[in-house]
């Protein structure tokens, strides 16, 4: 019994925290005057403040102005931890731009600095170079009431003065992807893959895991009858273990897939054999990223840069990207190699997500080293020979971006990228981090104009379920790096992992459905006839099945999700008139707080799926 009052509780605070957060804001902030917050009347924590600017020469030689600040000063966050926090007060729940007014001549690159909501982590805040006064926005989730707003240093050496908030365009909330694919020949199961996928976004999660990088083939060489995946298994066991699930979404990498200078591959891992398997074996779903080794002048294989990492190559992406030269001849011969490989998967009926040249704007790959343009060459090159040349049709693909004021210019483009996906890794200082940063969520959604889903493509700590409904962020899926990354108590507690694999929002293997046979037109819902608010006028006719909000056919945390947004009148939400129907579980002829506390004590077990369309 206390297992079940402890679901119920997590699943009525969620469902009372998304009708609080889920109704979006109408009007101004706090009335009809822009409200401009100076962050030296804030709470400073070791950070340091100013009663009057000055001009001065940094180190790079460039003359930096601070002065006419807004207020009567402004906050200079020092180094990692130093903080200042603001308190706001918002009419309305809901999503909202944040423009800040700051100054960084301190790193002719960027600082980065942690912005935390109501003490939650919701992401961070990118602050290029700059030599005088000027503005960035970031998207906040807010509450009704007050909250707090605290920019903590993470590099720090950054110069704060004032921020505004508005109120964000609804539309970025509302979560509709195109329900095409970038590649009009995709083969049948891709376009299956994705509706499924689409299906998914903004109800559940995908549970996903990255495999170690490179087999060690052990079992595989002793014994080929034992299968590909047996020596890769790590993680996964752990995995079993800890929640007796397995993760929906493999992570595979095609590391060692590069030619040598002989034309040869240095070493056989299996890679894409595994994705076969999990596929077409396991029933999984595969996403497939690519540290793409190359050629270093000393002749070493290497994919990092030298500043990252002591086995490094200078190989030329700009050159690279160049007809007639010694580093295209190599990346043409590789890109054919990588070819052959989703050609076996496709030959099986495997279709998979496929991430090359990720975290390319942290430039510590080679393929970012030299800015945006030759990246976004090198990635459209690497689309039209594997789509259009080697006319492959069973990829997904997927950019992995950021929210930098500089993102825009690495999109490689939407006719070339089907998802998001972001790489988080913001556990620092020995704390546990289960942050669901709903503001890169949101920043990563409103880059693309929602056009595309966005999924958490690798990360340290799974966002807790808490977290991920509580703050909104409707990542597609979640997928941490191998070893400590996984297995850290530091980076995933067992409590929340277990928590977040054996919830109603988070879908494992066992419960993926047939993706071959899963239908291309999957309904959606539509707009009901209303009357007030939450008052239903309905004329169907169907039997209901009492909870199931989205009428898909069961009843889940899905339902509750759903239901609570409608009732906070969330205009991005769309119910169907049999949704509706279903929603009345107390029968009472309105939609309100009561059906979703019966439909939340049903999902803890505490009572039977026949108390619900009830009278109580």
């Amino acid at each position: 019994m206390r297992k079940q009052k402890r679901q119920l509780s997590v699943l009525l605070a969620s469902a009372v925290a998304m009708t609080t957060l889920l109704s979006f804001p109408g009007g101004a902030v706090s009335s009809d005057t822009l409200t401009t917050y100076e962050f030296e009347q804030g709470v400073i924590d070791r950070a340091k403040q100013y009663d009057a600017g000055w001009t001065d020469t940094n180190d790079a030689g460039d003359t930096y102005d601070c002065t006419d600040p807004t207020g009567s000063g402004f906050v200079y966050l020092t180094d990692k931890g130093s903080s200042v926090t603001c308190t706001v007060e918002v009419e309305k729940a809901g999503l909202y731009n944040m423009n800040i007014r700051y100054l960084q001549p301190n790193d002719t690159n960027k600082k980065v600095q942690y912005l935390n909501i109501n003490g939650s982590n919701q992401g961070e805040v990118t602050f290029p170079y700059n030599l005088k006064w000027s503005e960035i926005t970031t998207l906040v989730t807010l509450r009704e009431g007050s909250n707090s707003i605290e920019l903590k240093g993470y590099w720090g050496y950054t110069y704060l003065d004032s921020f505004t908030l508005t109120q964000a365009d609804e539309s970025i909330s509302q979560l509709s992807p195109t329900d095409s694919l970038s590649n009009p020949h995709a083969n049948d199961t891709t376009k299956r893959l994705y509706a499924y996928l689409r299906s998914v976004y903004g109800n559940h999660i995908l549970s996903g895991q990255q495999e170690m990088c490179g087999s060690h083939n052990y079992n595989y060489n002793a014994d080929p009858t034992s299968g590909f995946i047996k020596d890769n298994e790590a993680e996964f066991t752990y995995i079993q273990e800890q929640t007796g699930k397995q993760p929906a979404i493999r992570g595979i990498d095609f590391l060692t897939y590069h030619l040598d200078e002989n034309g040869e591959l240095s070493y056989q891992d299996y890679a894409a054999e595994r994705a076969i398997e999990w596929t077409n074996k396991y029933g999984g779903i595969a996403t497939i990223s690519w540290h793409w080794s190359v050629p270093s002048s000393t002749g070493n294989y290497a994919f990092y840069v030298e500043s990252a990492n002591a086995n490094y190559t200078d190989f030329s992406i700009s050159k690279a990207v160049t007809e007639g030269t010694k580093e295209h001849e190599i990346i043409m011969k590789d890109i054919e190699l990588v070819a052959s490989k989703f050609q076996m998967l496709e030959d099986a009926d495997v279709s998979v997500i496929f991430r090359p040249l990720h975290e390319a704007e942290g430039a510590w790959f080679w393929w970012g080293a030299e800015g945006p343009e030759p990246c976004v060459k090198l990635y459209r090159l690497l689309y039209d020979q594997l789509t259009n040349v080697y006319g492959l049709d069973n990829i997904i693909w997927e950019w992995t971006g950021y929210t930098t004021p500089n993102s825009a210019a690495w999109y490689p483009g939407d006719d070339v990228v089907d998802l998001i996906g972001y790489d988080k890794y913001n556990v620092s200082d020995g704390i546990p981090n289960p942050s669901a940063i709903a503001s890169t969520f949101y920043g990563l959604v409103a880059s693309t104009n929602g056009q595309k889903m966005v999924a958490m493509s690798e990360n340290d700590a799974i966002p807790s379920l808490e977290n991920l409904v509580n703050d909104r962020a409707a990542w597609l899926y979640f997928c941490p790096w191998y070893g400590y990354y996984l297995t850290g108590e530091v980076n995933n507690p067992v409590d929340l992992l277990n928590e977040i694999y054996n919830s109603e929002y988070c879908i494992t293997l066992d419960e993926l459905p047939d993706i071959r046979s899963f239908p291309l037109d999957a309904p959606s819902t539509t707009a009901a006839s209303t009357t007030g608010s939450g008052t239903v006028t309905t004329t169907a006719t169907t039997t209901s099945l009492y909870g199931d909000v989205n009428a898909d056919g069961i009843v889940d945390i899905a339902d509750t999700v759903l239901l609570a947004r409608y009732i906070a009148q969330d205009n991005a939400v769309k119910v169907s008139e049999a949704g509706l129907q279903n929603a009345d579980c107390v029968l009472d002829g309105n939609i309100d707080a009561s059906d979703l506390t019966a439909i939340a004590r049903y999902l803890a077990h505490l009572t039977d799926a026949d108390q619900l369309g009830i009278k109580p």
